[in-house]
């Protein structure tokens, strides 16, 4: 079987989130499982470019189906990997939700005349990466010492509204922001999390972004959300943004480089 034939997405059996009668036929189903690879040890970052392309196409299609219905505001998809964050089932995999609200983290709150990830892009000292049509970088509000966006250099609200270059593009800078997770923990993928912040329905003001949250420092160790970051939201990251954008561009060269 090809590699870009390999993700799948089914309906989760223990779904988060429903709409209706629970095992009613008129129940909504929309919490859906993205399935990939066909190894219990492997995980998206050692997978190959097609298959991370995939995986953000099926999120795509999956989107707009879902905001089809009029109960369905906002789609969040992710893939969490590490014991850290409890995955029930060993075989790897992300998930996709339909949510009837819109999260508060979701979007990122736009000036009067302006976007601040647009605005973030000219930020050439956090920029670990940039082709003619998605880049990689460490955000200046970034929470972990390694945390990465990868997002289309045109504002673009979501999946669907990139073109098929714009796609590729973002699909090999996610792939090789993966590998630099591995590079930066000594050879080892660390836990991590890809959140795919699509806009809201209907709000152009949103900014595509692929968070990359990786919960490793710049040594072999982990950093775990403590108290103050799981209290208050107040995170406190021990290395500044433009340092892990230095390290991160330092490591580039050893992985293979995202195509313009």
């Amino acid at each position: 079987m090809a590699a870009a034939s390999v993700a799948r997405l089914v309906p989760s059996k223990h779904p988060m989130i429903a709409l209706g009668e629970p095992d009613s036929p008129a129940q909504e189903q929309l919490h859906w499982v993205l399935v990939y690879g066909s190894s219990h040890s492997q995980r998206l970052g050692d997978l190959p470019a097609e298959v991370t392309r995939e995986f953000l196409e099926l999120v795509s299609t999956k989107t707009s189906r879902l905001f089809d219905r009029p109960s369905v505001k906002a789609v969040f998809a992710f893939e969490s990997v590490g014991d850290h964050f409890g995955p029930t089932v060993a075989h790897p995999h992300g998930q996709l939700i339909g949510l009837p609200f819109v999260p508060r983290r979701l979007t990122l709150a736009p000036t009067a005349d302006s976007c601040p990830v647009c605005e973030s892009v000219i930020r050439r000292d956090l920029t670990v990466m940039i082709t003619n049509h998605a880049l990689v970088q460490v955000p200046p509000w970034s929470r972990l010492p390694f945390e990465m966006i990868i997002m289309p250099v045109a504002h673009r609200p979501d999946l669907a509204s990139l073109s098929a270059k714009e796609i590729t593009s973002m699909a090999d800078c996610l792939h090789t922001g993966l590998q630099l997770c591995r590079l930066t923990h000594r050879g080892e993928m660390p836990p991590y999390l890809i959140n795919v912040m699509q806009a809201p329905k209907g709000d152009t003001s949103h900014h595509l972004r692929v968070e990359l949250v990786p919960l490793h420092k710049d040594e072999r160790t982990l950093k775990r959300p403590g108290g103050m970051e799981l209290g208050l939201g107040i995170y406190l990251n021990p290395l500044l943004p433009e340092v892990a954008a230095g390290i991160l561009r330092e490591v580039l060269p050893d992985v293979r480089r995202c195509p313009a």
